[in-house]
């Protein structure tokens, strides 16, 4: 509960922290690109996947709070169809000793802020200087990549939130968004299998790719029983308790 508290009460200060350390990321592999040879109109251009990456996860952090100012019933159609469980009523699950995001939904809260910093990190990492006279590949590689994890950053956020404010909709989002992440994988290596790859470059992103995807497996493998069977989801989020409670 003190880690949970804590992010929400300085969630202004990791917004400008995030804000800071991706701009400078930024300024700096557009100054690389400048010393080689880059003009202004082309970094003006090549720093827009740049502010995609750094509002996505500002926007949807907005959105999802904008879009649920309160916490709504448990939703009607129930894909945790596990377990027999008894329903309660909206005041018996939020004075139940178990509701609330603590204990191992901590740990999530925290995994999924801790994820989006991760993979930002890896893409100003691997990702060059988006340069006009490299070839097309790169071209379609470099926005390929930006736009998948500005759209990953974006519904990561979107779930981060759902839990943070104990919105019903939350197991049901991650899964779907989990399935969203495996499919821009594929998505990705589908658009750049006929633009030839360099072999030297297709062998690493094929790797890369693939540790994406078994990242996101293992997320599900680990988590997806606890969302499942949890006492506490089930109470923070469906408003059920086990029948032999």
């Amino acid at each position: 509960m003190a880690i949970t508290r804590w992010i929400e009460a300085h969630l202004n200060h990791l917004a400008v922290a995030w804000v800071s350390v991706m701009a400078l990321l930024s300024v700096a592999k557009l100054v690389k690109a400048g010393r080689l040879g880059a003009d202004i109109d082309w970094l003006a251009l090549a720093a827009i996947p740049y502010l995609a990456i750094i509002i996505a996860p500002l926007l949807g952090f907005l959105l999802a709070r904008a879009a649920f100012q309160s916490i709504d019933n448990a939703p009607g159609v129930r894909l945790a169809l596990f377990g027999r469980w008894r329903s309660l009523r909206l005041k018996e699950a939020h004075s139940h000793p178990l509701y609330g995001t603590t204990g191992f939904l901590t740990s999530l809260l925290v995994g999924l802020l801790f994820g989006i910093v991760m993979r930002t990190g890896e893409f100003f990492m691997i990702q060059p200087a988006l340069l006009a006279h490299a070839p097309a590949w790169s071209h379609i590689l470099y926005l390929a990549m930006a736009a998948e994890l500005a759209m990953m950053n974006f519904f990561y956020m979107v779930c981060f939130v759902l839990a943070l404010r104990r919105v019903p909709l939350f197991p049901k989002m991650l899964a779907y968004v989990w399935i969203l992440d495996i499919l821009a994988q594929v998505a990705i290596a589908g658009s750049l299998s006929g633009v030839g790859l360099p072999v030297e470059v297709a062998e690493p992103l094929g790797t890369l790719l693939m540790a994406n995807m078994n990242t996101v497996m293992v997320s599900i493998f680990i988590w997806m029983p606890y969302l499942l069977l949890s006492d506490r989801v089930n109470v923070t989020f469906r408003q059920r308790v086990s029948a032999s409670a």
